[in-house]
């Protein structure tokens, strides 16, 4: 399988991979195919199969492996770091903005190029709206903020800092998109992303996670459907 980027032209081959990627969101192949054909337009159902075919190879039945000699093949820390960064990368991918760093964003404000920052809280106020306005965070908050009321509540209930959950989704999402951020560019493993809850200790005190990478599979999966079912 090739991925080319011309999934409607070939749908015949990559609409079963879009279907196996979410068979447990509905109850049969017709309903998958109804839902498929309510997509509006050519590049809406384009864009459909791109994020569940990927999805489907990359993370729900893709892992890391590794051949070294005394080693497991797949080891679940290593493998789960991968998914979340694939995970992330896919949910940024859903949106038509495309990326600025901070500093490009901070020139766009400032035609002459002059752009002032006179002191730390100056520059601690552009950063804040960065973010609010453009910023990677941004866009994988909005996914999130798509789920149903009792998905988020589940997912804040899964992370608690000093013995109190998250108290929003938002937070939930910033506490993933960190856990992604530390891994590619620290290279921290994801150990919070596990089968078992995992106790670590942060800035604010002890985080206890229970984090299974299948509730991880089921919110992009609700998150994706509830993206193009908004037809955003």
């Amino acid at each position: 399988m090739v991925f080319d980027g011309r999934y409607v032209a070939n749908e015949t081959a990559y609409k079963p991979y879009a279907e196996s990627a979410l068979a447990s969101r509905f109850s049969d192949v017709e309903t998958f195919d109804a839902f498929y054909e309510s997509l509006s337009t050519r590049e809406k159902k384009d864009e459909f199969l791109r994020v569940t075919c990927f999805y489907l190879f990359l993370v729900k039945r893709g892992d890391w492996h590794v051949d070294v000699e005394g080693s497991n093949p797949v080891i679940d820390y290593l493998t789960n770091s991968f998914k979340l960064v694939a995970l992330f990368s896919l949910i940024e991918s859903l949106s038509n903005v495309q990326h600025q760093d901070f500093y490009q964003w901070l020139c766009s404000r400032d035609a002459s190029g002059l752009f002032l920052v006179q002191d730390r809280a100056a520059l601690d106020r552009h950063y804040v709206e960065y973010n609010a306005s453009f910023g990677s965070i941004r866009r994988c908050i909005a996914f999130f903020e798509r789920l149903s009321e009792s998905r988020k509540k589940e997912l804040s209930n899964a992370v608690h800092i000093g013995g109190e959950p998250l108290s929003s989704i938002k937070h939930l999402a910033e506490f993933l998109y960190n856990l992604r951020s530390k891994f590619v560019h620290e290279a921290r493993l994801v150990l919070q992303v596990s089968n078992h809850p995992v106790a670590s200790v942060g800035k604010k005190g002890l985080v206890l996670a229970d984090l299974p990478v299948g509730l991880l599979f089921d919110v992009f999966e609700e998150g994706v459907l509830a993206y193009f079912r908004d037809g955003t």
